[in-house]
């Protein structure tokens, strides 16, 4: 008897320190899987590439292309108002690419008044392609386009404003978040309805949409719908399109695209 209950006893020794190893396991394990399913925005606009812009001017048509990659950093403004005044003369539209996680709110409040100042001389097309992501300050630089063109496959991330505290900490700001809903969202024709419906979602954390997921909830965010093609394409509407509304919001629109030539599509309204 004393030898069966000994080794009961160092079998239920033994028993709890498998289940003290387990319970750690699965803390490390929640601790872990927490940091990556809730990445801190900070961390994603932090983690780009360096930012950068190429151009491609079409003297034929007057169509400059500027494609921005990177984050939204000081000079964003500066570098598109050059490349703007470069091409000044000849030019008649304007098509800026963005793929970017976000950045500076002050410096995209920058680039929107830059944008406003082309908008008063020639038509602006925004475009997010197959792919590509814009997220954070990109999305009220994206919606400023005359015509706003985003692929189905695109990837859109929605989340509070924050400032870095002088701990290093990342601290979200309510009132300013609703401050961009109201300055740059709903003079776009975004539903204030979507709006709110997210409020709770983005609340101390990441809505992640696709354009696709945008555009079947007529957020108004997109007005055409692009195919899903990792080609770059000359992606604006044409100038003679007639734009009709679906009755959603009166500013949301839908389209589909055929191509028309190598390297450009051809928007054709339903």
């Amino acid at each position: 008897m004393f030898i069966l209950r000994q080794n009961f006893n160092s079998i239920a020794v033994r028993l709890r320190a498998v289940a003290g190893c387990i319970c750690l396991a699965v803390a490390i394990a929640v601790a872990a899987l927490a940091l990556l399913v809730a990445p801190a925005a900070a961390a994603w606009e932090e983690d780009q590439k360096p930012a950068g812009m190429s151009l491609e001017f079409n003297q034929a048509n007057g169509r400059l292309e500027i494609e921005w990659s990177g984050p939204i950093v000081a000079g964003m403004a500066d570098d598109l108002r050059t490349a703007v005044g470069r091409y000044e003369t000849d030019l008649k539209r304007v098509v800026l690419f963005l793929d970017s996680a976000g950045g500076q709110v002050e410096e995209g409040d920058r680039v929107i008044g830059v944008l406003n100042e082309i908008k008063r001389r020639h038509r602006l097309a925004t475009v997010v392609l197959h792919g590509k992501l814009c997220a954070s300050m990109c999305i009220p630089i994206f919606l400023q386009g005359d015509d706003r063109l985003a692929a189905r496959a695109s990837l859109w991330i929605f989340h509070e404003a924050g400032q870095r505290q002088t701990n290093g900490e990342q601290r979200t700001d309510r009132t300013e978040t609703w401050r961009l809903f109201r300055k740059y969202y709903a003079p776009a024709g975004v539903s204030m309805h979507w709006l709110k419906s997210i409020a709770p979602m983005i609340n101390g954390a990441e809505l992640w949409q696709t354009g696709g997921d945008l555009i079947d909830a007529k957020t108004g965010i997109i007005m055409y719908a692009l195919g899903d093609t990792t080609a770059r394409a000359t992606a604006a509407p044409p100038a003679d399109a007639v734009l009709a509304p679906d009755g959603s919001n009166g500013q949301h629109y839908s389209a589909a695209e055929r191509p028309a030539r190598r390297g450009s599509v051809k928007i054709r309204i339903k």
